[in-house]
């Protein structure tokens, strides 16, 4: 039976594009946390706490040992002030900005990065 792939789209601009490894000790949350940091442009610790938003616990338990394609298109997404934020089973993170719509695209590709 052939899988028939997700697409979910957004309305916003890409800011950020990042990558988290399973392998990696480096949990899915502080990618996260940097992405943001990085698409706003400050230091992590002036962020407000991501707990505010999302269940980190929850977040690095569903996606922190990803096998790849193999669950690629699960997907989570959530805002953070004016970010939304997607996580992608595959590791894939993407953050963009809320503030500056467009025209809507799919989040990601079919295919894995």
């Amino acid at each position: 039976m052939e899988q028939e792939s997700l697409n979910v789209y957004r309305g916003c601009t890409p800011v950020v594009d990042a990558e988290y490894e399973s392998e990696s000790d480096v949990s899915p949350t502080e990618v996260i946390i940097e992405a943001l940091a990085e698409a706003a442009e400050i230091e992590p610790i002036e962020l407000p706490p991501l707990y505010e938003f999302v269940d980190p616990d929850a977040l690095d338990q569903l996606f922190g040992e990803h096998d790849g394609a193999a669950h690629a298109d699960a997907l989570l997404s959530f805002q953070v002030e004016t970010w939304n934020v997607f996580v992608r089973a595959d590791g894939r993170i993407r953050v963009c900005d809320n503030t500056r719509p467009t025209d809507p695209e799919p989040v990601f590709e079919s295919a894995p990065a």
